[in-house]
């Protein structure tokens, strides 16, 4: 066993350090407080700061008995403040008191800091988005009639897409950027895109095969193929003007990215892109592409619900898990 040496201990009784996180410092912290709740003994500190002094020399000095000198010294001495050493003097023994601590940390709360999970929703109305490039067929609607004219592009810029229910084209992309001001301080761990889509067929047709590719930031997550444009019964919440023989309602698809990867509908699907792949907090938005490609297998179109057409009430979801 090694054992320390003199200059070792003084060393380390020189510093006092003490936490409020270790319940075997709490006798040390009252000695302590009690210590120096007192002015004459924060004097008998000052005094010993430079020089050591006898039981007789403090009381002269503080103008006090030698009996409450030698109490203060008591209690200083317990604190580990000060040592009082008995040396041989000139008329028999005496008490010589020296500083003993040259300075005091006191930890109120040195625990690691707690990680706190937080959850954010954004909920993105279909004609919001902020960019396109798509090809007829295609076109809008809101609750009640069409946005402009169908199969026109020039169609997608008119300001009458704000209330766009139900939105449709045959390739290209539509983009939207969603906020990330709430990621300040916090670390995403998981994101996920939801929404209710379906193929675009000429009127509807329930196997009519379409590769939809989702993109985060411009960079790929996955294709879904969808199996059709459905039709033959009325959506549950598609207007009565829209007619039996349109596009009726989608399935809802959940894109969703954590640590593990990408997934679908809860189903892991590739291990290549992960949350630790984005820096979504430092970035000015959250990009969220929807892509019919060019070189598709099958290019069969998209319809987008909004929360007024379809099956489902709700628009295209952001879900955000975070830790701060």
């Amino acid at each position: 066993m090694k054992t320390r040496t003199v200059h070792e201990n003084e060393k380390i009784t020189r510093h006092i350090s003490l936490s409020l996180d270790d319940p075997d410092h709490y006798q040390s912290l009252e000695l302590l407080g009690k210590a120096l709740s007192s002015q004459v003994r924060l004097k008998i500190l000052y005094l010993l700061k430079h020089q050591s002094l006898n039981i007789v020399e403090l009381a002269q000095k503080l103008q006090i008995p030698v009996s409450s000198a030698a109490f203060h010294v008591n209690l200083l001495e317990e604190a580990g403040l000060i040592t009082a050493e008995m040396l041989p003097g000139i008329r028999g023994s005496q008490k010589v008191c020296s500083s003993r601590a040259e300075d005091i940390k006191i930890s109120i709360n040195d625990s690691p800091r707690q990680t706190a999970a937080r959850s954010f929703s954004v909920d993105m109305p279909i004609g919001n988005y902020f960019d396109f490039k798509i090809y007829p067929t295609c076109g809008m609607v809101n609750e009640s009639s069409y946005i402009e004219s169908c199969d026109d592009v020039r169609a997608f810029y008119s300001p009458g897409r704000i209330s766009a229910q139900l939105i449709w084209f045959h390739k290209g992309f539509i983009e939207y950027r969603f906020p990330n001001h709430f990621l300040i301080d916090s670390r995403p761990s998981y994101i996920s895109f939801s929404l209710e889509l379906c193929s675009e067929a000429p009127g509807y047709r329930n196997v009519w095969p379409s590769d939809i590719t989702f993109y985060l930031n411009d960079t790929e997550l996955l294709t879904y193929t969808s199996p059709g444009d459905f039709g033959g019964r009325h959506g549950k919440l598609t207007p009565a003007w829209w007619t039996d023989g349109n596009t009726q309602f989608g399935l809802l698809k959940t894109i969703g990215l954590d640590k593990k990867g990408v997934s679908l509908d809860g189903v892991l699907k590739t291990e290549s892109v992960t949350i630790d792949t984005f820096d979504l907090a430092t970035s000015p938005y959250i990009s969220f592409k929807i892509a019919i490609k060019e070189d598709a297998v099958h290019i069969g179109g998209i319809n987008i619900f909004g929360k007024a057409y379809g099956d489902h009430a709700q628009n295209i979801t952001m879900h955000i898990d975070a830790f701060s």
